[in-house]
């Protein structure tokens, strides 16, 4: 008897700093659309999506709004899950990242990660993104060099996962399956671009 194929795909999972804009829908619908198209081949689909409720945006702006973050992002998520729904966008799993059963999951990886040598204490200090919320790689003082505004110097202690340990193997992997990573672009990236981020500095 033959198994039926799993297929599993998640739309970006959203900052709820703000409403959702046409950028936000594209990619739901492009990973909705995905989701119909594998079921009709018989595949068994998961398509995940959500709301991010952590980050200094999310937490200016229910500053901003005058009200407790944790009012704030649940206004905002059923703001967004009420959009998907009047789309008809059906995901099949909407998490949010203040949810229960997120933190419990997380907890049970970041135990399992740790307890296996694949997390470390450390801190880093860089230049930060907030409107790209990513690290850039510029001097303080300096502009992003996406979206060409002011970048904020952030110094923070925090935990690492130990991604070298898995180098030459993902290496090889990729090296071995070619297409596993598409398009070509994202792939030579991965395989030859360095993290952004400062690296971190073991306490």
């Amino acid at each position: 008897m033959q198994l039926t194929k799993k297929y599993y795909l998640t739309t970006p999972i959203y900052y709820t700093n703000g409403l959702p804009h046409i950028g936000h829908t594209y990619s739901t619908i492009v990973c909705d659309a995905i989701r119909r198209y594998k079921r009709m081949l018989g595949y068994d689909v998961i398509l995940t999506t959500g709301t991010d409720e952590h980050g200094i945006n999310v937490e200016r702006s229910a500053q901003k709004a005058g009200i407790p973050e944790s009012e704030f992002v649940a206004k905002m998520a059923a703001e967004w899950k009420a959009l998907w729904d009047e789309l008809g966008l059906q995901g099949d799993e909407f998490i949010r990242t203040t949810e229960v059963r997120h933190a419990r999951t997380v907890q049970w990886l970041f135990k399992l990660c740790r307890e296996n040598g694949y997390i470390y204490p450390g801190h880093y200090t860089g230049q930060y993104c907030i409107y790209d919320n990513a690290y850039v790689d510029v001097k303080p003082g300096e502009p992003c060099p996406e979206c060409g505004r002011p970048t904020e110097t952030v110094t923070e202690d925090n935990y690492f996962f130990k991604l070298s340990a898995f180098q030459n193997v993902l290496l090889d992997f990729y090296k071995k399956n070619p297409d596993f990573i598409q398009p070509e672009a994202r792939r030579n990236e991965v395989v030859a671009q360095p993290d952004v981020a400062p690296a971190a500095e073991s306490k």
